[in-house]
């Protein structure tokens, strides 16, 4: 018997389309928001009262994407980027305004995904960062052949950035050598990615490491020292006696905490393999995405209770949150957080009575649409 042959659909060949724009808004990515054939459109690059042409590079049903073009009228806080790479780089998001303007565009955006918790919710402070390039003390680039740079999330090319401006100088040696001597194609074909970064023996260069090999770091060591005290001023007039340190790393938050009280009976738990031989009742191998994982935490701690937990997951939150708190009773909980997207809905899934007693916006991640969130709860 003669098989049919299935009908496959053509699949519709894209195609590039000049728009005209006026852009209404900032969205919490750092792209201008215009209303085309009544949908919105996002175009990085722009802002607020901004006109002009752009080019269409995606669209699906109810929102389009495009690139800026060419700018018919401008904002008022527009200014020349400082880098050269930065219109078509996709590492920075604010440098074509002021740092203020970049620091309003990242206050109402975490204004916007805290409305949607019930709890009411106090003014957000605001600690801007203290240089706005040079700070990243960590970078992770994307080699295609003897090319290396950042990835263009539209044509998917890389794109190089010899000059960039948002590197810690320290590290600079190590990356004008990716670009002057290209030596390292010998070892290295076809596609993957290096990362640089310092470490206390000074610059380690490693290829196609999963990101922050060696162990995670904040990328901005001045506004890094800034969260710390944050957190430590949390706690100081509270009386602390145990403190559970959730995804600890090495303890970055936690270490200032237990310096100026030694009292503190601090546990740290977090997802690190080569730290299970040096496993102690302060610190506990877990990973906390584990669906076993309150269960195994409780076997294996001696606390039943703990009257602060801090918790600084990864961007995609921790959802479990809530079961914790419930389980283990803290007077207080700090939520430090990348995502606030993600940080939102984990706190909204809080039960029994809890007042949210500060909310910060620190600027690890200045020219980015990134920042640091602190959130301070304390339950009845």
């Amino acid at each position: 018997m003669k098989q049919r042959r299935r009908h496959v659909k053509p699949k519709q060949k894209f195609v590039e389309r000049v728009l005209e724009f006026t852009i209404e808004s900032m969205d919490s990515m750092g792209q201008g928001v215009a209303k085309i054939d009544n949908k919105p459109c996002f175009i990085p690059k722009t802002l607020p009262g901004e006109e002009g042409k752009a080019i269409l590079t995606k669209a699906s049903k109810g929102v389009m994407f495009a690139r800026l073009a060419s700018l018919d009228i401008t904002a008022d806080n527009r200014e020349e980027a400082a880098c050269k790479h930065f219109e078509s780089c996709p590492g920075c998001h604010y440098l074509h305004t002021d740092y203020q303007s970049e620091l309003l565009y990242k206050h109402q955006a975490l204004d916007n995904h805290l409305k949607r918790l019930t709890a009411p919710v106090p003014v957000v402070k605001v600690v801007p960062a203290e240089e706005r390039l040079g700070y990243r003390n960590r970078i992770q680039l994307h080699y295609r052949h003897k090319y290396i740079g950042m990835i263009d999330g539209v044509t998917n090319n890389v794109l190089e950035i010899p000059t960039c401006l948002a590197i810690d100088a320290r590290l600079k040696v190590a990356f004008d050598e990716l670009y002057d001597d290209r030596s390292w194609t010998e070892e290295h074909e076809g596609h993957g990615h290096c990362e640089l970064y310092l470490t206390e023996e000074g610059v380690s260069v490693e290829w196609d490491q999963p990101y922050s090999h060696g162990g995670f770091s904040q990328v901005n060591e001045a506004m890094n020292r800034v969260l710390k005290e944050a957190v430590l001023n949390e706690l100081k007039d509270d009386a602390v006696s145990t403190l559970l340190d959730l995804f600890s790393g090495e303890g970055n938050l936690s270490d200032p905490v237990v310096q100026s009280n030694d009292a503190i009976d601090r546990v740290m738990v977090d997802y690190a393999p080569d730290r299970v031989k040096h496993e102690s009742l302060s610190f506990i191998h877990l990973d906390l995405f584990s669906e076993t994982s309150l269960r195994a935490f409780k076997a294996r701690c001696e606390h039943k209770q703990f009257d602060v937990i801090l918790v600084d997951p990864p961007r995609k939150g921790f959802t479990d949150l809530a079961l914790w708190v419930k389980a283990l009773k803290p007077k207080k909980l700090i939520y430090v957080s990348c995502n606030a997207a993600t940080m939102v809905r984990d706190l909204q899934q809080l039960t029994g009575k809890f007042t949210i007693d500060q909310v910060s916006l620190i600027d690890l991640f200045p020219g980015t649409y990134h920042y640091e969130t602190l959130v301070s709860v304390s339950f009845e």
